[in-house]
């Protein structure tokens, strides 16, 4: 259906779940100032991720999968046939992978895809190969382990990398996403108080500067040996992530030029959401990089999407406050005429664009599926 400013919207984010095995530091709350003020344990000046606060939603907050699929059904009768499930985490849910087989089975739906973390990918492979999964993205930050387990909070890098070995194996459309921190590593207890801190701080900048665009080429080198799809995401202002920078777009193709590749832009979209794409070409091969950039190239006149959160706030805009309260619709037994009418308003209503350049949001990523 269109919205007020004509874009055709046609594509929901659904996410199961706010939970996830992982804490990035650029996505879930509690690693915010009180990370900034820490003292370093890590390169991002994080104490132990465990010990810090974080919010869990109660199991009745929740949409049941139930739930979801009779959403599900009036989003495709106003013409929204393509979906994509996250999370939080959406493969630490119970019973997605079942899920995702209904919604594929809902007649209409033209595709049905997946973003994950990738640490449950590989168990879950053979399932989702069964039920026919149109895509897979997998996020991807690093290839060092130590940094790895510095970003998520943890996190295991070998399983990740196994499951992308085996889903590309398997056929399976796969992309990687990155958010190019720049400061990753960055030790946060260096502290500008004198000229020798300084002195010391303006080396270890330069330092982390360096390792953190090696750490980009890695990546591009690495989906490039897979021949897969690699998108830089520039990191969306948060309140939960204030003491992070990330590169633009701009700055990663100048690396990348810098390195030897040349970058052609191509015209096909590769996807459904809002990625620009280019060939980048190095000693006589080819790959595919794509860039969202959320601040520095504003892709909101052409955004075709709306956020189903795992509590039923239909959000038209991943940053606005104003949403549909679904779940009060479902659970005082409303009609699916009237929820229809409901989602087409709200979808109508839809947002010109984003404000993350003014001022960042207030919520956490992992509340609404990013």
């Amino acid at each position: 259906m269109l919205d007020k400013y004509h874009r055709n919207i046609n594509y929901m984010r659904i996410s199961l779940t706010d939970r996830c095995n992982l804490r990035c530091v650029y996505c879930r709350p509690g690693l915010g100032l009180q990370a900034e003020n820490s003292l370093a344990s890590t390169s991002f000046g994080l104490q132990t991720i465990e010990s810090l606060a974080f919010y869990k939603l109660a199991h009745s907050d929740v949409l049941r999968y139930e739930e979801i699929l009779r959403i599900a059904h009036c989003a495709v009768a106003l013409g929204i046939t393509r979906f994509k499930i996250t999370g939080g985490e959406p493969l630490v849910r119970k019973g997605a992978v079942d899920f995702i087989a209904k919604l594929k089975q809902i007649e209409g739906v033209e595709q049905v895809t997946l973003t994950t973390n990738g640490t449950l990918l590989e168990k879950n492979l053979p399932q989702l190969l069964a039920c026919g999964i149109d895509g897979i993205n997998i996020s991807l930050d690093t290839l060092d382990k130590e940094l790895y387990k510095q970003i998520t909070g943890g996190g295991e890098l070998e399983p990740v990398l196994n499951a992308i070995g085996k889903a590309v194996a398997a056929g399976l459309k796969c992309k990687l996403n990155c958010v190019p921190i720049k400061n990753s590593f960055v030790n946060s207890s260096v502290r500008a108080d004198s000229p020798s801190s300084l002195k010391r701080n303006e080396t270890e900048a330069d330092l982390s500067l360096s390792a953190s665009k090696k750490n980009i080429l890695d990546l591009v080198e690495f989906a490039g040996s897979l021949d897969v799809p690699l998108r830089f995401i520039e990191l969306m202002p948060l309140a939960c992530n204030n003491f992070l920078s990330s590169y633009s777009g701009t700055e990663i193709r100048e690396i990348l030029s810098h390195a030897g590749y040349e970058l052609r832009p191509l015209k096909e979209s590769l996807g459904n959401g809002p990625a620009v794409y280019y060939e980048a070409s190095k000693n006589h091969k080819k790959q595919i990089i794509g860039f969202i950039e959320p601040l520095h190239h504003k892709f909101c006149g052409s955004c075709n999407r709306v956020r189903l959160t795992s509590t039923g706030q239909l959000k038209p805009c991943l940053y606005s406050k104003s949403t549909l309260d679904l779940r009060q619709l479902l659970r005082s037994r409303s009609s699916d005429s009237e929820i229809i009418k409901a989602l087409q308003q709200a979808i109508y209503e839809k947002p010109m664009g984003h404000h993350f350049e003014e001022k960042p949001a207030t919520f956490n990523m992992n509340e609404i599926g990013g």
